[in-house]
């Protein structure tokens, strides 16, 4: 699968190629991403049934103390501002529709809306720094890449091309708002996918290496 945009940023950054999530489900990666802590520490263990301890410091908690303007724009339901992740957030946008029945994998929207979103954040007037959290949800079961990625690639890899052409759109946003230079930018995912391997479709169960073993990319600030 062609990914354009994250080789470009890759280029631009530093490439880490032993990143490892602490967990193979959304909420308790995304929680130590935003704490530094495993699960047990932070208190979202799973998906579903936990919420996040409410007296751990969090990332956003401590730049929004240092003066910076903070939002999160997430994709799915599993990361919603109920599970305690969205403490520290000046802005927390998880407004995604979901049908009766619905899955928990299935309550989500695209990420070009949620890009939509940020970017209108980003253009707010404000004097303080920004802090900018994106979560993007397309190389995820269902995978039902948009055109014109649908029949181009396998369904997942046409979900993660999807997801390129968004963050080049986000990396694009940042130009024209002259915020990619001086910006401090990380790209990572918070697990892996099973498909097929071990018996396992999608993720959750086991924590072989293709559960845990994640992209990563740090693109320092131009000065």
């Amino acid at each position: 699968v062609e990914t354009p945009a994250i080789d470009r940023l890759a280029a631009d950054g530093v490439v880490f190629e032993h990143a490892y999530a602490h967990a193979p489900t959304t909420l308790p990666s995304h929680a130590s991403i935003l704490t530094g802590l495993l699960p047990a520490d932070h208190g979202a263990r799973d998906n579903g049934g936990f919420t996040m301890d409410p007296a751990v410091p969090t990332l956003a908690g401590m730049l929004s103390e240092a003066g910076y303007r903070t939002g999160g724009f997430v994709s799915a339901f599993p990361i919603r501002a109920d599970t305690g992740i969205a403490r520290g957030f000046d802005v927390y946008d998880d407004d995604f529709a979901a049908d009766p029945g619905a899955g928990l994998g299935e309550i989500q929207r695209s990420g070009g809306q949620t890009l939509a979103r940020a970017l209108a954040w980003l253009d707010e007037p404000s004097a303080e720094p920004p802090f900018l959290f994106l979560h993007l949800f397309e190389p995820h079961r269902p995978y039902e890449p948009p055109v014109p990625f649908a029949g181009r690639f396998a369904p997942y890899d046409g979900e993660i091309a999807e997801s390129d052409r968004v963050v080049g759109a986000l990396l694009d946003g940042l130009r024209d708002r002259s915020l990619y230079e001086p910006a401090l930018v990380v790209l990572l995912s918070d697990h892996g996918e099973g498909l097929g391997e071990h018996g396992e479709e999608g993720h959750g169960i086991f924590i072989y290496r293709w559960a845990l073993q994640v992209p990563m990319i740090a693109k320092l600030p131009a000065d």
